[in-house]
């Protein structure tokens, strides 16, 4: 399973609750006229004069708070919208955990802004691993049927923002790396989780628009962008420390487990880049050794491997005859180039 941080669809439940949590409020204060129901109770009383007074009674508090009650309806609908959403990331949530352990999910990615807490810009889902890095924005409608583009201003708002929201991480990404991750390749994807959604088109230029049965195909299928275990534990790591220092706090394990695979890719790495120098060494040694002499030619004595230790080949390496120091041969022969004195 993929390393997950964060909750999906967190601050669009905080929001949606904060909006009908305001409608309540509203219609608390509005309605406060639950004295009405008394009024109401008194008048009947009194017969048809008290029924009369009880709805003039109604009326005019009704004109007193019909803005109120006309904000509360629209608080309504923009607090449903909210929690309908939240409901769309959730079920994103639960694809994306799928994924194989070679992989990290960022839910609800807020990054810090300069005064240390979560900034206002966020990415419903950003995914990393082996076959890329992707933006995804999840939607979640009523209706199955998704028009392209060109044919709904809601499917092009859509696009537009994801793409937005691609750029920017990839400008920042760069920055926040100083640089070490510039030229990345970020995906930008729209799935839509409503029930059997159908869409008129799969792609709108840079952006993939999927339906949510095709995410996790499309994300280990994706052969543009590819990136090592190594350059995916690089960035996660820099979205990491970006976030609010409570995130960290909460997420630290999971992100460690996910930093862990990633050392150990870097290790692997490593080894197999000095297994193959070693390889390399060892070809060049073998093909060289095939053709050095053993013998002194001049005496006839056996070549021995020395280092020169004054002269302008102080310090490299020759064969000289071991009879040097018994009959003053001085054959050598130069390990990088022959020669005889």
């Amino acid at each position: 399973m993929a390393r997950v941080i964060g909750v999906p669809g967190e601050s669009a439940a905080a929001r949606g609750a904060w909006l009908l949590g305001g409608v309540v409020v509203l219609l608390g204060l509005g309605l406060g006229g639950l004295s009405l129901f008394a009024i109401t109770y008194l008048s009947s009383r009194l017969g048809w004069v008290g029924l009369l007074f009880a709805v003039a009674m109604l009326g005019f508090y009704g004109r007193l708070i019909r803005n109120d009650l006309r904000d509360g309806v629209d608080l309504f609908k923009e607090g449903s919208h909210y929690l309908k959403g939240a409901s769309g990331e959730l079920r994103v949530g639960e694809v994306l955990k799928r994924l194989p352990e070679e992989f990290i999910v960022f839910h609800d990615f807020h990054p810090r802004d300069a005064n240390g807490s979560a900034a206002r810009w966020n990415v419903d889902h950003i995914v990393i691993g082996p076959t890329g890095v992707f933006v995804i924005d999840a939607k979640n409608y009523g209706r199955p049927y998704v028009a392209s583009a060109k044919r709904s201003s809601f499917s092009r708002k859509n696009i537009q923002q994801t793409q937005r929201n691609a750029v920017e991480l990839k400008e920042k990404l760069d920055r926040w790396s100083g640089g070490g991750l510039s030229g990345l390749f970020v995906v930008p994807v729209v799935v839509y989780t409503q029930p059997n959604a159908r869409l008129e088109t799969l792609r709108e230029g840079s952006v993939r628009t999927l339906p949510l049965k095709l995410l996790e195909r499309e994300i280990l299928s994706h052969k543009d962008g590819c990136i090592d275990q190594e350059r995916a534990g690089r960035i996660a790591r820099v979205l990491f420390t970006q976030l609010p220092s409570d995130s960290q706090y909460h997420f630290k394990a999971e992100f460690d487990a996910y930093g862990q695979l990633s050392k150990a890719a870097r290790y692997e790495a490593r080894d197999a880049r000095v297994a193959a120098r070693k390889t390399v060494e060892f070809a060049v040694a073998a093909a060289a050794g095939a053709a050095l002499p053993e013998v002194c030619p001049m005496c006839g004595g056996k070549l021995v491997r020395r280092t020169a230790r004054t002269g302008v080949r102080a310090g490299k390496d020759f064969l000289g005859c071991e009879n040097f120091r018994a009959t003053g041969c001085k054959y050598c022969f130069n390990l990088d180039e022959a020669c005889a004195s």
